[in-house]
């Protein structure tokens, strides 16, 4: 059997019940490595969520060498997958962050930038690497992007403290929704610039 078939029963059997036969499916996956990467990146389109959940589980565990053919596929992937692929890259974390923050400025797919937004939202403070890149996101004329990039300064807290002017800034956007994820923002990153501005938001 060539080793496209046995990587193909593999990703198979990670759809079984038997909680043994897919450990052992997803060890080899893992120890098989780069090989086996594009067909786990297919598979992250697979109508069963169990599939879907033990692919992304694989790629992650595989880790850096699995983000080019992630990104590239995130790039022109339906919704449904796109969104399977950023969370794989957000399971892998800080070593995506680069990947994404180029995603993040790719004027011309507002879908892929969304996608992008919302992984590092994912990663949270693992995401402080893309901070600059970010606060440039609060500014996109994506609705979807401006959102999850105020809400990631959210959950990053304090280290975050960066960002404050542009949030303020942000408290005018045209969103209800932006406004309200940039003055979540605000509140949890908690500085005394931060406070400020929020206490103005709430009187006006």
């Amino acid at each position: 059997m060539d080793n496209e078939s046995i990587i193909a029963d593999l990703i198979y059997d990670l759809a079984e019940f038997d909680d043994d036969v897919r450990e052992a499916a997803r060890a080899e996956l893992v120890a098989m490595g780069e090989p086996a990467i594009p067909q786990l990146v297919e598979a992250l389109a697979d109508n069963l969520g169990d599939v879907v959940e033990q692919a992304a589980d694989v790629l992650a565990a595989i880790g850096e060498p699995a983000i080019p053919a992630l990104i590239d596929e995130m790039a022109i992937a339906e919704r449904y997958h796109a969104l399977a692929l950023g969370d794989t890259l957000s399971r892998i974390g800080e070593p995506a962050v680069p990947a994404l923050v180029e995603a993040l400025s790719d004027k011309l797919n507002e879908e892929f930038r969304e996608y992008a937004a919302r992984s590092l939202n994912l990663m949270g403070v693992s995401a402080i690497g893309a901070l600059p890149a970010l606060i440039e996101a609060l500014s996109d004329p994506s609705e979807d992007v401006r959102s999850y990039a105020a809400y990631t300064f959210a959950k990053m807290e304090g280290a975050a403290a960066e960002a404050v002017p542009a949030l303020i800034k942000v408290l005018a956007d045209e969103s209800e929704r932006v406004q309200n994820r940039a003055a979540f923002a605000l509140e949890k990153i908690g500085t005394p610039e931060a406070k400020q501005a929020l206490e103005a938001f709430s009187q006006s």
